[in-house]
């Protein structure tokens, strides 16, 4: 199992800056970042933006996997985000991973002004901004006029040249997106269920985990894809108990978690509130991940 970190945008980019050195230094596979104009958990703290965060940790670290964990059409078009993703990728030198997601209810849901979408109209959204950010990703200039997002004559790809495959990462947990992760993601992401997505935090267990790679296979099989060539990823951010609690408990997740079919896990990196997480029991972590 290849482990990776969520680092907050929550602080300046001075303390941030050692967050992501030291997970690029301790070894972590992979390290993101969330992607909101304000979080619900931290509303009227200090919250910073997502790209140039990424831009910044791209320039100060050396080998590790950045990405968002996870970007939504809550606040975005896949225009200019597109654009935002070739550039992320070249600064990296091709270790940017885009996370997208559905995005659900809470502060980014209307910050735009716009009215708070019904779950089918997300799930319609989700999928248009999928499908035209894999499109604008592969081809030099890209029209589109969909129901939602509309593109013309779009110039992404900065150079004339075959486009980088920048892999995606697509967190989805219904059969709509499920089936869009089949497609085209390089790696499938959930961090488990919340009873009210976006306003309550979500917890996962191993066994519905289980249940969820199972469903995922399913798609893949339905769209003829070999399961295993999907990365499972789960973002573990149970608040209690912590998967940093303590090694032991630690082993215990990659145990019950790589059973359940998980291929990366990914755990809050230290002194973020709202999590509970140890740098002594990250540091131990660390020691271990040849293991893994």
């Amino acid at each position: 199992m290849r482990i990776g970190v969520l680092i907050l945008p929550s602080t300046t980019w001075k303390r941030a800056e050692r967050m992501w050195q030291l997970a690029d230094e301790m070894g972590f596979a992979h390290a993101w970042t969330s992607d909101h104009i304000a979080w619900q958990d931290l509303a009227g703290q200090e919250w910073y933006a997502a790209v140039p965060s990424l831009a910044a940790a791209a320039v100060g670290t050396r080998r590790i996997q950045i990405g968002t964990l996870v970007s939504s059409p809550n606040f975005r078009h896949p225009v200019p985000f597109a654009k935002e993703i070739i550039t992320l990728d070249d600064v990296s030198g091709g270790r940017f991973v885009v996370g997208l997601g559905a995005g659900g209810g809470g502060l980014d849901a209307n910050c735009l002004g716009q009215e708070e979408w019904t779950p089918v109209e997300r799930a319609q959204r989700f999928a248009e901004f999928v499908e035209l950010t894999a499109k604008l990703l592969s081809a030099p200039v890209t029209d589109a006029n969909g129901t939602f997002y509309k593109a013309r004559r779009a110039h992404i790809t900065p150079v004339d040249a075959p486009p980088r495959q920048i892999p995606l990462a697509i967190a989805a947990t219904g059969k709509r997106g499920m089936a869009l992760a089949a497609r085209l993601a390089a790696t499938w992401v959930t961090n488990g269920r919340s009873p009210r997505h976006g306003l309550v935090p979500p917890v996962a267990r191993p066994d519905d985990v289980a249940t969820q790679v199972r469903q995922l296979a399913s798609r893949c099989e339905h769209v003829g894809r070999d399961p295993a060539t999907v990365r499972r990823l789960l973002m573990n951010v149970n608040r209690e108990p912590s998967v940093l609690a303590s090694l032991g408990a630690f082993r215990s997740a990659v145990a019950a978690y790589t059973e359940a079919g998980i291929t990366d896990m990914v755990v809050p990196f230290p002194d973020q509130p709202p999590f509970n997480a140890s740098m002594t029991v990250l540091e131990q972590v660390a020691e271990i991940l040849p293991e893994l």
